[in-house]
């Protein structure tokens, strides 16, 4: 049996990897930084990445075969996880932000071009994942695989960027929404998809090894999302587009920019890594039952007078 070791296996996408890798027979044990209770489908260890010695303790008690890494951006963890795991594969969860802007193409999992130099200190969650990656490239003897997934949604999704459309369609009203690129494919999944793959990407029997895979819906637009939410909600689908540089902050969070690339390619991905996405009808089932219990708020929805003085003075 193979066994996983998921740092960041409590989070929002680690509890959907966990689950996905149980369902497939894997012996799962979830990671974090603080102690908590055994949990109700995984075994559970702590201890802090960042001290390389509690690192290497926590990895020669697991003995995994494989680490799913959920929760990292800095490159010298991923360094100080190379120098001291010892088993058949590391999977990191990256991010569609490691990619340039590509001006509505769709992009390719070679669209990532390593960075040069060394790695600079104090890194924002995007550069960070650059470099992680890059650090990955110049790992040449280190097992390694990539999952970038784009914007993911679902319950109880901490970001709540769902939450901010679910409001402005319950209210009736319409939802600003750029101009240039909202009928276009955007950067979107569901989390059991993002789950889905990192479990796919975890499966020793395929040979995966320094390869990058994207995961996300197919062909899904902010349209298609609100036009999803507005039917499974019984309301208008209300959309107002405008140019994304006028766009109110927290309006559109999922956007899209229209200098970013047009959501992700999936070629790679169904071929070799047997990736298949969902359809955005159930993940919107799913979400909207959370959403009607828990109620979230995004911030952005604070603004919703402004956006509709906007809206009707066009």
């Amino acid at each position: 049996m193979t066994r996983a070791l998921v740092i960041g296996g409590v989070g929002f996408i680690g509890v959907a990897a966990c689950k996905e890798l149980m369902r497939r027979g894997v012996e799962t044990i979830a990671a974090g930084r603080k102690d908590r209770p055994y949990g109700t489908f995984t075994s559970y260890v702590a201890f802090d990445r960042g001290d390389e010695d509690q690192l290497k303790r926590a990895l020669d008690q697991v003995q995994a075969d494989v680490v799913l890494d959920l929760a990292c951006y800095q490159p010298a963890e991923v360094l100080s996880l190379a120098r001291h795991f010892k088993g058949q594969r590391y999977v990191f969860a990256s991010s569609g932000v490691v990619y340039p802007n590509l001006e509505g193409r769709p992009a390719r999992e070679e669209d990532f071009v390593p960075l040069t130099g060394d790695a600079p200190g104090g890194l924002d969650y995007q550069a960070g994942k650059r470099w992680c990656e890059t650090m990955l490239t110049r790992t040449k003897d280190f097992p390694w695989t990539v999952i970038r997934p784009p914007a993911v949604l679902g319950p109880a999704d901490s970001t709540l960027r769902i939450a901010a459309y679910l409001q402005r369609v319950e209210d009736g009203g319409p939802l600003l929404v750029p101009v240039e690129s909202y009928e276009r494919q955007a950067g979107l999944a569901w989390v059991k998809d993002i789950g889905y793959a990192c479990a796919l990407a975890c499966d020793l029997r395929k040979d995966l090894t320094h390869k990058a895979y994207n995961a996300a819906f197919d062909g899904v637009s902010v349209r298609d999302l609100i036009e999803g939410i507005a039917r499974a909600m019984g309301k208008p689908a209300r959309m107002h587009p405008m140019p994304f540089a006028e766009l109110p902050e927290g309006a559109s969070p999922y956007g899209p920019d229209p200098a970013r690339s047009a959501g992700f390619a999936l070629g790679r991905a169904r071929r070799e890594l047997g990736f298949e996405p969902s359809a955005l009808e159930d993940a919107l089932a799913e979400t909207l039952a959370w959403y009607r219990v828990a109620h979230p708020s995004h911030p952005g929805y604070a603004n919703r007078a402004k956006e509709l003085a906007l809206a009707g003075a066009a």
